[in-house]
């Protein structure tokens, strides 16, 4: 604990605020604004420093292989998870003996408008209730020979629940399915190890727990050798084979990142570069324990003042979040933030902390004493 708290210095906000937020937006390094300052300094070199930005954008690619255990080459980059999801779902094609995509309504709202749009391609869309994750049983006997894509979140950000995705990836697996987890919620808080956890493709962020400075910026990784089949749709010429060929027919990468477009925005690129580095110095595995501490002593405290939580209480089971039932989540936000404390709320999710691993059990008491107050209030 001792290494962690003496990580929070590094964390501006967190050295202002009792900041727990993360799940919408996490804090940034203070190393995150050398490189804003490096971005901007670029404006003044203009094409001279093309090169400089090809080098960010190809280094960034190399730190999230790291992070997620994946070979070179089988990471892509885009703007957003949903856009890293539309890559993937466009050059799949619905056939009549394989057509159903199975998706829950505990995901992010965003990829389930994109899933729920497949229809109007052929797709039979199932979306299992929210409690999906929460038991698994229904949600393995709906995967069946007719399933083409199986599209779940790692972590729920309705309710701060873990999938138990290594069973679900066995079962896409016995019958032939693409398993696609969206790991926003998870990724740098929950290690992840691609290999292990089985999933084809595995989609994330940088800018919730791994710090990134900047939205605009998602990433995917697709198994190689689903890669080696996929057909891109909308092909761009960052997927290209050769990016600084110019060609004028399309020859796709060799790996995931023949499902990347176009010119990608550059300041998320140079502001997500400290937080991938700091996951990789400290180990998520050290920041999942601390995560883990903190967030069973705050569910320990909310059940002694009786606040009804959706979040499992079993540590294998649960991400980074605590998500708390409350009438007007907007008030209780509104009561905490008065008092230097930082949570969010969203329809259906309650309001929503989490604990930072650079925090400590007695912030946790001051964050249940004052949303107790903001609860009875």
């Amino acid at each position: 604990m001792t290494e962690l708290r003496s990580l929070r210095a590094r964390f501006p906000l967190l050295e202002e605020r009792l900041y727990c937020a993360t799940p919408g937006l996490g804090p940034v390094l203070r190393e995150t604004f050398d490189d804003l300052e490096a971005y901007r300094r670029t404006f003044t070199r203009r094409s001279r420093a093309l090169d400089e930005w090809v080098e960010r954008h190809e280094a960034l690619h190399g730190l999230v292989e790291r992070l997620l255990g994946a070979p070179p080459g089988s990471v892509f980059l885009t703007d957003t998870a949903t856009a890293a999801q539309a890559a993937l779902a466009a050059a799949v094609t619905p056939s009549p003996e394989r057509r159903r995509i199975v998706t829950s309504a505990a995901d992010f709202h965003s990829s389930r408008y994109l899933w729920a749009a497949q229809a109007r391609r052929g797709f039979e869309i199932t979306e299992l209730d929210a409690r999906a994750h929460a038991d698994e049983a229904p949600l393995l006997e709906s995967i069946d020979a007719r399933t083409a894509i199986v599209a779940l979140s790692l972590v729920s950000p309705r309710s701060g629940a873990l999938l138990p995705a290594p069973a679900i990836a066995a079962r896409c697996r016995e019958v032939g399915a693409i398993l696609v987890l969206d790991a926003y919620q998870a990724v740098g808080i929950v290690p992840i190890d691609v290999e292990a956890l089985g999933a084809d493709v595995v989609i994330g962020g940088t800018h919730k727990w791994l710090h990134g400075g900047g939205t605009g910026l998602a990433f995917g990784y697709v198994s190689p050798p689903l890669a080696a089949r996929l057909e891109p749709a909308y092909p761009g010429w960052i997927g290209h084979a050769s990016l600084r060929a110019f060609s004028d027919r399309f020859e796709p990468h060799d790996g995931a990142r023949r499902l990347a477009q176009g010119t990608p925005a550059m300041e998320p690129v140079y502001t997500a570069r400290a937080g991938l580095e700091l996951a990789l110095e400290v180990g998520v595995p050290a920041f999942r324990a601390r995560s883990l501490a903190l967030t069973g002593h705050l569910l320990a405290g909310l059940a002694e003042r009786g606040i009804s939580v959706r979040t499992p209480s079993a540590d294998a089971r649960r991400g980074g979040m605590v998500c708390v039932e409350a009438a007007d989540g907007e008030a209780v936000v509104a009561a905490l933030e008065a008092e230097g404390i930082d949570v969010d709320t969203r329809p259906g999710a309650g309001v929503r902390i989490g604990p930072h691993p650079t925090q400590t059990e007695a912030d946790m008491d001051t964050l249940v004493d004052a949303l107790a107050r903001a609860v009875r209030a």
